[in-house]
């Protein structure tokens, strides 16, 4: 069987490149790469978000650290059993409510994420390596941007 000629005018013309998850999607598989490569067999990028949300704020919920991170309910609960398999974090229930978990850093997860703040600054610059201050100010602008426009479809929230 031939595939059909008969392509609506709108397919021909569509241009994945001009695809913002597309685009998204490509540069968090850049990100990905440089990451692994500036942190070999070590702290994946949401670990690192994890530490650093709990060395800026302290010990959090388990639900108001995913909406700090960005990261959904059962990537979080992931990340942080890893992070507790290393004993970089602790986990214990919340005192005032039992059904919340209240994840703390532990004096190694502090030393780690000191440590690795400066690998991380590298991650980044390699990611913008190549655009001005300029470019560098508007991109990271327009993210945020998209990020608070849509943020009601992610379900964060601090408890």
């Amino acid at each position: 069987m031939t595939p059909s000629r008969d392509v609506p005018d709108q397919a021909a013309d569509f241009d994945l490149s001009t695809m913002t998850g597309h685009l998204l999607r490509s540069c968090q598989q850049i990100h990905v790469a440089i990451w692994s490569e500036v942190f070999p067999g070590g702290l994946t990028s949401p670990q690192f978000a994890i530490l650093h949300a709990l060395a800026q704020q302290g010990p959090l919920t388990q639900t108001a650290l995913r909406s700090k991170v960005r990261l959904d309910r059962s990537t979080t609960a992931d990340v942080v059993r890893r992070l507790v398999a290393r004993r970089l974090v602790s986990q214990v229930k919340d005192p005032e409510d039992a059904r919340r978990r209240v994840v703390r850093l532990t004096a190694a997860g502090r030393a780690l994420y000191l440590e690795s703040t400066t690998r991380a600054v590298k991650v980044n610059e390699a990611m913008l390596a190549g655009l001005d201050e300029e470019q560098r100010t508007q991109l990271l602008t327009l993210l945020g941007c998209l990020l608070e426009r849509h943020k009601g479809l992610l379900d964060y929230r601090e408890d």
